[in-house]
């Protein structure tokens, strides 16, 4: 049995809307060939593909351009002037204060030091008793991070916005393409955990028995396939 989980935006229309993961792999990674030199890429790596096609994607908006105004030292994020002014009021860059995060937690590989906000029009809804994960696109080399998030979308009713770092050289301009991969999010069921640690000794014939084969081992024994649609 499938579960539902519903975007709905007063934009819709109007900005791209939230897709499966596996409609944003990249050509790179459908190009890249299953095995170089007898040794299996990443391509052969079902962990890695699992997280790559799991969840949906909120994608970019609109284009936003960011630039650095070394004069005034803030970062800048611009959208097309001519949009409408009630859509670039809605999306125009939100930011957090500083001082709302403690030193140690901010993003160590930032290259500005401030937390900008992506200010999301979706409002995400799952079924009673699920929650979701608000992150960063998996297994994706972007410019910016997003600072994770859990948020119980079964009784939360507006847009999660979404605060990132911005991690690429200051001296380079860049465009965010409408339609990019923003934020990737993953419904979940919330229950209640125990943690248990045991010794465990491995037993020959199972390394064996999962090992037989040269590859797809983990495919082959452990593996479950997991759809989002």
């Amino acid at each position: 049995m499938s579960l539902s989980i519903e975007f709905s935006s007063p934009l819709k229309g109007l900005i791209p809307e939230p897709k499966p993961s596996t409609h944003f792999i990249s050509q790179t990674y459908k190009k890249l060939p299953d095995e170089v030199e007898y040794t299996p890429t990443v391509k052969k790596c079902i962990p890695f593909r699992d997280a790559l096609l799991t969840g949906y994607i909120l994608p970019m908006p609109v284009d936003y351009r960011f630039r650095y105004d070394f004069e005034n030292k803030r970062a800048l994020f611009e959208m097309n002037p001519n949009l409408p002014p009630i859509i670039q009021e809605k999306l125009n860059m939100g930011f957090h204060p500083n001082f709302q995060l403690s030193d140690e937690m901010h993003d160590s590989l930032r290259t500005v030091d401030a937390v900008f906000k992506f200010m999301n029009q979706w409002v995400v809804k799952t079924p009673p008793g699920y929650s979701c994960f608000f992150t960063q696109p998996f297994n994706r080399n972007l410019p910016f991070k997003i600072i994770d998030a859990v948020v119980d979308t079964d009784n939360f009713f507006s847009s999660v916005k979404l605060p990132f770092y911005w991690r690429a050289p200051v001296k380079e301009t860049l465009i965010l393409e409408s339609g990019s991969p923003m934020c990737l999010v993953i419904p979940f069921k919330r229950e209640n955990w125990k943690m248990k640690i045991n010794f465990k000794k491995e037993k020959i014939e199972n390394r064996v028995n999962f090992f037989r084969k040269f590859w797809d081992n983990y495919k082959t024994h452990s593996w479950s396939k997991k759809t989002y649609k």
